[in-house]
């Protein structure tokens, strides 16, 4: 068996191998951008990696909320096969994640900003670890302890400047608010900031790096510092109406549920105009990380992805955030630059968990058994890839199939929905019960019914000692299921 020192040796005979810069936001529609067509948010730096690199039109998570979705993208699996089914729930024995095999195969890794990995003690894979909260290895290092270090102890993450809140008492409303600290302390700017300085770090090194910019925004909540609090404005903004039974709806959701519902328009206006200030902030700071990486002269030697781990309906069918399998919820955005690709677009349906076998094949590593995502480098360098699977499946809640226009959700409790999404996109007409559609209902129930028999070895990587998280002890699991 090789050992870690071979592997090493092997990876310095072979020809450069490309750094990764992995850009990841959370909760961003595949729609929000300007060169998909949205008409109102402004995205220039996107829109100029859009025409310089691959454009996926059709990319999907397979679990669409935070944890399962970044465990996906990250291991390459499915969550019912990694087993972060849920937000905070940990994984399976066993997982590897893509860091810690970028690592081992000679790549310098490191993190800024969002992870959300429970437990959160453990650095994953990471040789640099700078966190949105206080989770991993080095909190000390994190954006609470800046903020407190700056601010004083009391110092609040989100900190809002008073008389800034509309809705202080709506469960959903309270997440608005201007940010009470300068623009530079805002978590946005700190993790740019902190992603040039690690750029900066490895201009001069011949180890290649895999850079993982994490944002959080423009998930909740819906603070932001001026100029992007004020930057669009909520009375002129275009917006989905709301269902005429909206109030009814969200009067009748209990607790925390009541969050993912929406029934006020000019709350949804606020909110959606704050989500746009969010997508265009970060696009400006990406606009800073890009000119770093080119001035540095590392551009010309750096795969760029950018994409995100979910959506947010936006107030589609009077719904708020995540966790649901429309299209404002599942589909993503996702763009990739190489070095030698054309720009073009693609729209061969992606799932999320393709991104960690592309990667491992830019990287030069061989894709280990036991990965369920498929590895599209050819769609990306040759516009084309014969036998491509073209289709996602989704799990969370409810279970969705979608190929050749057709999108099939299994809910869980008896109903289904189908739509063809080539000719209702909105997916209004729901035509599970249509006998003309029957086919379609039996194909996609087929395929769910091979992909839950599934089931794929751990991954096993040659002379890879396993990592410190792979193993839980029963009783910090158990904690952990039990929160």
């Amino acid at each position: 068996m090789f050992t870690r020192r071979a592997f090493l040796s092997l990876a310095a005979q072979q020809p450069q191998r490309p750094n990764i810069l992995f850009v990841m936001v959370d909760e961003m529609r595949s729609d929000c951008m300007g060169c998909v067509g949205h008409q109102t948010v402004k995205t220039p730096t996107l829109d100029s990696l859009a025409k310089q690199g691959v454009l996926f039109r059709n990319a999907y998570t397979v679990s669409p909320v935070c944890c399962p979705s970044r465990a996906s993208v990250f291991s390459g699996r499915y969550s019912r096969v990694h087993g972060v089914v849920r937000n905070g729930i940990p994984h399976n024995d066993g997982e590897i994640f893509l860091p810690t095999i970028l690592k081992h195969y000679g790549y310098h890794t490191a993190i800024a900003g969002k992870l959300h990995y429970n437990p959160s003690r453990f650095s994953y894979g990471f040789d640099n670890f700078w966190t949105f909260t206080s989770e991993g290895p080095t909190p000390q290092d994190g954006h609470i302890a800046y903020l407190r270090k700056k601010h004083g102890k009391s110092a609040a993450k989100w900190a809002r400047k008073p008389g800034t809140e509309p809705w202080p008492d709506d469960e959903l409303g309270r997440d608005v608010g201007e940010f009470a600290y300068p623009i530079e302390d805002f978590e946005t700017e700190w993790i740019t900031d902190r992603s040039i300085g690690y750029l900066r770090q490895r201009a001069q090194s011949q180890q290649p790096f895999f850079l993982f910019a994490s944002y959080l925004k423009p998930h909740s909540p819906s603070v932001e510092p001026k100029p992007y609090f004020n930057l669009y404005n909520p009375a002129t903004i275009p917006v989905v109406p709301l269902p005429r039974d909206a109030k009814e709806i969200r009067a009748k959701a209990k607790g925390r549920a009541r969050r993912k519902h929406i029934d006020d328009e000019q709350m949804q206006r606020v909110m959606t105009a704050l989500y746009y200030g969010a997508i265009t902030h970060i696009d400006t700071e990406l606009a800073r990380l890009f000119a770093e990486l080119t001035r540095l002269g590392l551009a010309k030697n750096t795969v760029i992805l950018f994409t995100s781990d979910h959506g947010n309906m936006l107030g589609d069918r009077g719904l708020w955030f995540k966790d649901f399998m429309y299209e404002g919820s599942a589909h993503v955005p996702l763009i990739i630059k190489t070095p030698t690709a054309k720009p073009r677009e693609q729209q061969q349906i992606i799932e999320n968990i393709d991104l960690m076998p592309t990667i491992l094949d830019y990287a030069k590593i061989p894709v280990p058994n036991g990965i369920q995502g498929r590895s599209f480098h050819a769609l990306i360098e040759k516009g084309k890839q014969p036998n491509w699977k073209n289709r996602c499946i989704s799990d969370l809640t409810a279970t969705m199939h979608l190929a050749h226009g057709w999108k099939f959700i299994d809910n869980h409790n008896g109903t289904l929905e189908l739509y063809n999404l080539t000719n209702d996109p909105l997916e209004k007409e729901n035509l599970a019960n249509d006998p003309r559609s029957k086919s379609r209902l039996d194909f996609a129930q087929s395929e769910l019914t091979k992909w839950r028999a599934e089931n794929p070895p751990k991954i096993n990587i040659p002379g890879l000692t396993p990592p410190d998280y792979t193993k839980l002890d029963k009783a910090e699991r158990d904690a952990l299921v039990a929160q």
